[in-house]
């Protein structure tokens, strides 16, 4: 999945969909990784797969980001269609 994250936000979660990737923000700082991390985290907790599932493929370093989630791909499809209702 493809995600824009927006470091130092008062609160981790998605906020909407721009130029087609999930716009997220993120309340950690882009410090050694720590925004990173709390992105895995938060969407390791939407698609209900542990945080070891869920790894970042590419745009370490960027605010646009490649995301990829191990686990049951229909429950996580479900679980994602979820998150895009809620945020449309």
């Amino acid at each position: 999945m493809q995600v824009k994250a927006v470091p130092r936000s008062r609160r981790t979660a998605a906020v909407g969909v721009q130029e087609g990737a999930v716009r997220i923000q993120i309340a950690a700082a882009p410090h050694k990784g720590q925004s990173n991390a709390a992105l895995c985290a938060y969407l390791a907790d939407v698609a209900g797969v542990r945080t070891s599932a869920v790894r970042l493929r590419r745009g370490s370093s960027g605010a646009r980001k490649l995301i990829e989630i191990d686990g049951d791909a229909p429950s996580i499809e479900a679980r994602m269609a979820e998150l895009a209702a809620d945020i449309a």
